[in-house]
């Protein structure tokens, strides 16, 4: 029998070939097919990541290596929530080289602003929904955690403001150590870790 040959979808990848800015099939699939939520949060990278080059830099030009370090480590996990993969390879080519003291910063912070330029301008190219800034405080009313965790669930980047703004309603909840555990998985973007704290927790008390 003769074999087909292969479709687009199974052909050996061509090494000149460049990856897409955003690979929004992807990213939809990575959503569980919600269109919607993953239109979210592409808005929400463009509001909350326009100017991570320039915070990078300013946090080297100040000296301070792990800032610059865990900004890389954020964008670069934002990159892959939204699956816009030469940001993600280059956020962790930057990420890498901070944390080994490999050199070449320059260069590879260069690379993050030209992928992350590429993915803004693709960004404002589209319809996206308005993004939201969560208040100052919250209510100890549950509604603080039900924010966070829609906001955890669309990889919303403000879910570090909206730990600290309900803080208290949190720490009822998840008790003080909880709270460091939840605030670390949020600083490393590390969301899906956060949402199985909180229903980790959310079983303990309906047992």
């Amino acid at each position: 029998m003769t074999p087909h040959a292969p479709g687009p979808l199974s052909s050996p990848p061509d090494p000149t070939h460049t990856a897409p800015v955003l690979d929004i099939e992807a990213g939809v699939e990575r959503l569980m097919g919600n269109r919607a939520i993953y239109l979210r949060a592409l808005a929400r990278f463009r509001h909350d990541y326009r100017q991570t080059g320039f915070a990078i830099r300013s946090a080297l030009d100040a000296g301070n290596a792990p800032q610059a370090r865990r900004l890389a480590h954020t964008l670069k996990g934002a990159a892959g929530m939204i699956e816009a993969p030469a940001l993600h390879t280059a956020a962790l080519a930057l990420e890498t080289a901070l944390r080994d003291d490999t050199g070449g910063i320059d260069a590879l912070l260069a690379r993050v602003d030209a992928a992350l330029g590429e993915v803004l301008r693709a960004l404002d190219g589209m319809e996206l929904p308005q993004t939201e800034t969560p208040p100052a405080t919250q209510p100890a009313t549950g509604g603080g955690l039900a924010r966070l965790r829609a906001m955890l669930d669309i990889g919303d980047g403000a879910a570090v403001e909206q730990v600290a703004a309900a803080h208290s309603e949190l720490a009822a909840h998840l008790g003080q150590r909880g709270v460091e555990e939840l605030s670390a998985a949020v600083a490393e973007f590390d969301y899906e870790r956060a949402l199985a704290l909180l229903d980790r927790q959310d079983g303990a008390a309906g047992s």
